[in-house]
C-alpha cells in the first residue's frame, strides 16, 4: 500500500549489522527496542521484537490469560492474523460491526458482543486511524491493541496509540 522510505542512514544499518557477523541476537535487537519503547510515556513499557505481528497479537492475548474456551471481540475488516492469534490461545474471536465512518470496531456493537465468556478486545487501527481505545478502556476488560497499521497514529486526546491498552503491537 506504501513504498517503504530507504536512504543513505538506513543503508549503513544494514551494512553495520551484516558487518557484525550477527544476523540475529545481535546488539540490534535490544538497540531497536530501547529505541521503540522510549516513544512511549509509560516507564514500565517494553518493547519486545518478535518475528511477525501475528506472534505479538498471540504473545499479547497470552500475556493478558486468553485462553481455551475465552471469547475474544475483535473486528472482522483485518488480516487474518487478528483472528488467528485468537485461535492460537484457544480461543474464539467474536466480530462486531464497524463504524461506517472510520471502519474501526463500533463501541456499540462490541458492548453488545460481550458475554460473561469475554476475556479481552482486540482493536484493530485500520489503515492508520485510532480506534476508540479510550470508549473501549470503559469495558474493563484486557485491551490488546492491533496497530501494526497505526505506527505514529495519535487518539484524539493526543496520546500515542498503542499506549492506552493493555498491550499493542506494531508491524514493520
Amino acid at each position: 500500500m506504501a513504498r517503504p522510505v530507504l536512504g543513505d542512514r538506513e543503508e549503513e544499518l544494514v551494512l553495520e549489522v551484516l558487518r557484525s557477523g550477527q544476523l540475529s541476537l545481535g546488539p540490534m535487537g535490544p538497540r531497536f527496542e530501547r529505541s521503540f519503547a522510549s516513544r512511549f510515556a509509560p516507564a514500565d513499557v517494553v518493547a519486545s521484537a518478535v518475528s511477525s505481528g501475528t506472534a505479538g497479537l498471540h504473545l499479547g492475548l497470552r500475556a493478558n490469560d486468553v485462553g481455551e474456551g475465552d471469547e475474544v471481540v475483535t473486528s472482522p475488516l483485518s488480516f487474518v492474523a487478528s483472528s488467528n492469534a485468537v485461535v492460537y490461545c484457544g480461543a474464539r474471536p467474536v466480530f462486531c460491526d464497524i463504524d461506517p465512518v472510520t471502519l474501526n470496531m463500533s463501541v456499540d456493537a462490541a458492548r453488545a458482543a460481550v458475554t460473561d465468556r469475554t476475556s479481552a478486545l482486540l482493536p484493530v487501527h485500520i489503515f492508520g486511524t485510532p480506534a476508540d481505545t479510550p470508549a473501549f478502556e470503559s469495558f474493563g476488560l484486557p485491551i490488546v491493541e492491533d496497530a501494526c497499521e497505526a505506527l505514529g497514529a495519535r487518539h484524539d486526546d493526543g496520546s500515542i496509540v498503542g499506549s492506552r491498552g493493555h498491550a499493542a503491537v506494531f508491524a514493520f
